[in-house]
């Protein structure tokens, strides 16, 4: 039985102390005036000020901020802190999203490329890795294109020239539940649905798609968030649902836009959002 060591105990609470300080020393000196001022720490100081002087909105690139953002992905905290301190900027990044650019940062495709030392492989993977979001290219595509971007394309179209109007619900009225209003333009579309979930994992609403897509052959087109098709796959998995299902269900996955470091270093944002379009005439959006 080994005994404790009361000083390496002590040594390491020292050091973790050390290590915390030294990061709070680093956001301190990061959020202390600089002779450079920011664009964003300008603003704050005005308000705080209590300046009477009117200003012009600003919408304006911020690049104090993207110099911040290639530093962290670069460097980590303590690079993103240092050039926030010679910038003059406020720290903008909340723990959530410093968190998820951790997670989710990933190298080049052209250094995944020189580690691996298989050119052609990894040069298929950088061009597959860097179509925009929703966008389709047949040569790399693993399936062919989608029947209704042809139908949909060719079809009359006497609805453009309809009027518009728009109905509010809120989550407060009984009578209008949001996710039964949903379910019942989905029961009754007949031609094609098109949905945007970041999460989909509900059960009911999914029996609601295989129904129109089986039994009145509805086209069913799903855009799902890259980062949470497991759970669709899983919610696929327990219900034992077969492929042959899948006939008039066309399943792909999008990420949001995505940010690129000058040193090739990335990481893609996320979709989250819920709406739907169904017939090509009615649109909802909202949560349920």
């Amino acid at each position: 039985m080994q005994v404790p060591n009361k000083d390496g105990c002590a040594a390491c609470a020292t050091h973790m102390h050390g290590a915390c300080s030294a990061e709070r020393l680093l956001r301190q000196r990061a959020m202390s005036h600089s002779r450079h001022m920011g664009k964003i720490r300008k603003r704050l100081e005005d308000i705080k000020n209590k300046s009477s002087k009117s200003t012009k909105a600003d919408f304006s690139h911020n690049e104090s901020v993207r110099l911040a953002t290639d530093a962290f992905l670069d460097g980590g905290t303590a690079s993103y802190l240092e050039t926030l301190s010679k910038e003059g900027e406020v720290d903008f990044l909340s723990s959530v999203e410093a968190q998820y650019i951790k997670d989710h940062a990933r190298e080049s495709y052209y250094a995944q490329e020189s580690l691996a030392g298989d050119g052609a492989a990894a040069q298929k993977q950088n061009d597959a890795g860097s179509l925009p979001s929703g966008t389709y290219f047949p040569t790399i595509s693993d399936s062919s294109e989608p029947a209704l971007l042809h139908t949909w394309i060719t079809a009359e179209k006497p609805y453009l020239k309809e009027k518009s109007t728009a109905t509010v619900y809120f989550q407060t009225e009984k009578n209008n539940n949001i996710r039964d209003i949903i379910r019942r333009y989905i029961n009754k579309s007949t031609q094609v649905l098109a949905i945007v979930m970041d999460v989909f994992t509900d059960t009911e609403i999914f029996c609601d798609l295989l129904e129109a897509a089986n039994k009145r052959m509805v086209f069913v087109y799903l855009l799902l968030d890259h980062g949470n098709i497991n759970l669709f796959s899983e919610m696929c998995d327990k219900l034992q649902i077969a492929e042959d299902l899948f006939k008039n269900i066309s399943v792909r996955s999008v990420t949001g836009e995505v940010y690129c470091a000058k040193s090739g270093r990335k990481f893609s944002g996320q979709i989250q959002e819920k709406f739907l379009i169904s017939d090509w005439k009615y649109v909802l959006s909202g949560s349920y």
